[in-house]
């Protein structure tokens, strides 16, 4: 189960990053080539930039984020460790600094830049396209057949995960005024937990990452997303891996 840049986005200290400039000059002055005795104070680094760059006006996020990608190109090895890092901040459904915005930004740039492979630059294309998708506020889409004229918990998992099981309990008290509908995949048989409405639909991976199961999302009355994804259950046992 994909999980975020290793927690530090969640925790870094914003402290003494506005020295020299903030965002906008952030990179200035940077050895950015990454070599193995450097990777930790990189990503370290790295993940300082993301937190200031979700918080920043999106004209000088944008100019920010352009001028890392230019220094990227410095260095074909620094490009793609530079590039997970950028998917895994921006893009990753767990992370505190996911911006589909900016990711989608990142991806055409990694499309036009030409030095990932076109298959991996394909993935993070299609990845950018699938987080435009069920973002606060907007349409809720789901596959056909799990439509619903109410408020709806969607739940996605895999039948094959321990861990997406035991977010059937996890939920299993969640917003109760609320459907419970579970878009499950995998070759295992549907599960006995009771509350919730079992649906394997197809093309669930046109609009989900589905590596990233187990993670649900709210549908309010209206058909417009009220909580978008998230990878919360409120249960004590629920096991969350390391």
């Amino acid at each position: 189960m994909m999980r975020p840049l290793p927690y530090l986005l969640a925790f870094v200290l914003l402290a003494g990053c506005s020295a020299g400039g903030g965002i906008s000059s952030y990179w200035d002055d940077v050895d950015l080539k990454v070599t193995e005795s450097n990777y930790s104070a990189g990503e370290e680094r790295f993940a300082r930039f993301a937190e200031l760059l979700v918080k920043a006006p999106e004209k000088e996020a944008d100019k920010a984020l352009e001028a890392l990608l230019d220094r990227m190109k410095e260095d074909e090895v620094t490009y793609y460790v530079y590039s997970n890092w950028i998917e895994s901040a921006f893009h990753n459904y767990f992370s505190p600094c996911r911006n589909p915005r900016i990711f989608g930004n990142a991806a055409q740039r990694f499309a036009e830049d030409g030095i990932l492979s076109p298959e991996e630059a394909e993935r993070l294309l299609d990845l950018a396209a699938k987080d435009r998708l069920n973002r606060p506020g907007e349409p809720c889409v789901v596959p056909e057949g799990a439509e619903a004229d109410r408020e709806v918990l969607y739940l996605v998992l895999n039948l094959d995960c321990r861990t997406c099981l035991q977010s059937l309990a996890a939920l299993a008290c969640e917003h109760p005024e609320a459907e419970h509908i579970a878009l499950c995949f995998g070759y295992n048989p549907i599960p006995e937990a009771t509350g919730w409405k079992y649906i394997k639909p197809e093309g669930m991976d046109n609009i989900f990452e589905l590596e990233a199961a187990p993670f649900w999302f709210l549908k309010a009355a209206d058909g417009t997303v009220a909580i978008p994804y998230s990878s919360e259950f409120d249960s004590p046992v629920f096991a969350r891996p390391e």
